[in-house]
C-alpha cells in the first residue's frame, strides 16, 4: 500500500514538472522576442540621437533633429511592435503567402499575382521622386535594423512557421498602400454576382435589385435643403540583409500553417469585409460657431473592424518643421490620420467604382483568337 502511494507521489510530482516546464518554455518563447523599451540600442544611418517615449499604453513619441533620422526611427519602432503584422501585408499584396501557409493560401496569391501587385509596387519605387525615395529608404533602415538586431529572437508566428523575414524595400511600402487600395475599392464580385441575376430574372426585374441612384448621391448644400423623397438607398544599417527562408518539410503545409493562417485570414478579411459589404466609413465637421471651444470639431471614423492588433498604429513624430501626432499604416512612414498644431484631417472609403469587367470569347478551333468588334483576331492583332 505505502509503494503504491509513493508511486503515487512520483507520479504526480513528475506531471507537475511536465507541467510547469512546459508552461516556463512557453513563457520563454512568447516573452523572448518581446522588444526592449529601456535603455539605448545603435541604429544605422542616423546622423544624430534620437529620443523615443512610450506612455502608458506603448505609444511611441518620436523625437528626432531630422525628418530622415525620424523615419529611420519610426521604421525601427514599428519592427518592435507589428514586425508580423507588417510581413503579411506585404506578403497578402504580392501574392507569397502560399510560402509560409502552403496551400491554404493560394486563392489569395492567384489573384494578387494575376494583378501584378508586386510589379506594380517596384515600378512606384523606382519612379518615385528623390525626397520620397529618400524617406522610403530611411524607413526601411530602421525595419531592417530591427530585424538584424533581433537574429533568431523572432515573433512567435515566424518561430511556428518556422521562416525569417526578408529584408525590408521600399517597394513593400507600396505594396501595402496597393493593398489596402485595391481590396478596399474591389467589386468585381459583385459585379459579377449582378450579371448572373440579371441572366436569371432579366434586366427589367434586376434593375429593382440593383438601383443606380439614390438620395443620399445629391450633396446637401445648405443647412436647410432638404433630401429627394423619389429613389431608394443603393446601400451603405542597409546593407544588411537577412533571405527569406523557405522550410521543406515535405507536406504541402508547415507545421501550425492552419491555426495561424486562420488567425491571419480573419485580419486580412477585414477588408474584404470593408468592400464588399459596402461598410464604408465616415465623417463629418462642425464649425467653431456651434461647439463650447469656440473650435471646429472633426470627428473620422474609418470603420474597420477591431482585431489584434489593431490595423492602425497610433504615433507622436516630432521634428525641425513637424509636429504630427495619429495613425500611421504598419509598413508605411509618417502619419495618415492625424493632426498637428494648427490643422487636422481624416479620410474615409468612397466605394469609388474604378473596375470594368469585360466577356472574353475565345475560338473554340484556336484558343489563341478572340472575338472583339464582330471579328476574330489573335494575340498580335489585338
Amino acid at each position: 500500500m505505502r509503494r503504491a502511494s509513493r508511486i503515487f507521489r512520483n507520479l504526480f510530482a513528475g506531471i507537475l514538472l511536465l507541467l510547469g516546464a512546459g508552461m516556463l518554455l512557453s513563457w520563454w518563447v512568447v516573452r523572448r522576442p518581446l522588444a526592449r523599451l529601456d535603455g539605448s540600442v545603435a541604429i544605422g544611418g542616423l546622423t544624430s540621437g534620437v529620443i523615443v517615449d512610450r506612455d502608458g499604453w506603448g505609444r511611441p513619441w518620436i523625437r528626432a533633429t531630422s525628418v530622415q533620422d525620424l523615419v529611420t526611427a519610426q521604421g525601427y519602432v514599428m519592427a518592435q511592435d507589428r514586425l508580423w503584422q507588417m510581413d503579411l501585408l506585404r506578403r497578402a499584396s504580392s501574392g507569397d503567402l502560399s510560402e509560409i501557409f502552403g496551400e491554404l493560401a493560394l486563392t489569395y496569391d492567384r489573384e494578387n499575382r494575376t494583378l501584378g501587385m508586386r510589379q506594380a509596387a517596384e515600378r512606384a519605387a523606382a519612379d518615385a521622386s528623390p525626397e520620397i525615395r529618400g524617406l522610403l529608404e530611411a524607413y526601411a533602415r530602421g525595419v531592417n535594423d530591427n530585424i538584424a538586431e533581433r537574429g533568431g529572437k523572432l515573433p512567435i508566428e515566424f518561430v511556428a512557421l518556422g521562416y525569417k523575414p526578408r529584408a525590408w524595400t521600399p517597394a513593400d511600402t507600396y505594396l501595402i498602400s496597393l493593398y489596402m487600395y485595391k481590396t478596399l475599392t474591389s467589386t468585381w464580385k459583385e459585379k459579377l454576382n449582378r450579371q448572373w441575376i440579371t441572366e436569371k430574372v432579366g434586366a427589367e426585374r434586376a434593375r429593382d435589385l440593383f438601383v443606380s441612384d439614390s438620395p443620399l448621391d445629391h450633396f446637401i448644400w445648405t443647412a436647410g435643403s432638404s433630401l429627394p423623397v423619389s429613389g431608394s438607398h443603393a446601400g451603405l544599417p542597409s546593407s544588411t540583409r537577412t533571405l527569406d527562408q523557405r522550410r521543406d518539410t515535405g507536406a504541402d503545409e508547415p507545421p501550425f500553417a492552419s491555426l495561424a493562417w486562420d488567425a491571419a485570414r480573419n485580419f486580412l478579411g477585414q477588408f474584404e469585409e470593408e468592400s464588399s459589404e459596402i461598410i464604408g466609413s465616415n465623417n463629418f465637421v462642425v464649425s467653431g460657431a456651434h461647439t463650447a471651444s469656440g473650435k471646429p470639431l472633426l470627428v473620422n471614423d474609418t470603420h474597420l473592424q477591431l482585431s489584434t492588433p489593431a490595423l492602425w498604429y497610433i504615433v507622436h513624430l516630432t521634428a525641425p518643421g513637424l509636429n504630427v501626432e495619429g495613425f500611421a499604416l504598419p509598413g508605411a512612414p509618417l502619419v495618415i490620420i492625424g493632426h498637428n498644431e494648427r490643422i487636422a484631417w481624416g479620410f474615409t472609403n468612397s466605394n469609388a467604382d474604378v473596375e470594368d469587367l469585360y466577356i472574353e470569347r475565345f475560338s473554340d478551333a484556336n484558343p489563341l483568337e478572340y472575338s472583339a468588334g464582330g471579328k476574330m483576331l489573335t494575340a498580335e492583332q489585338g
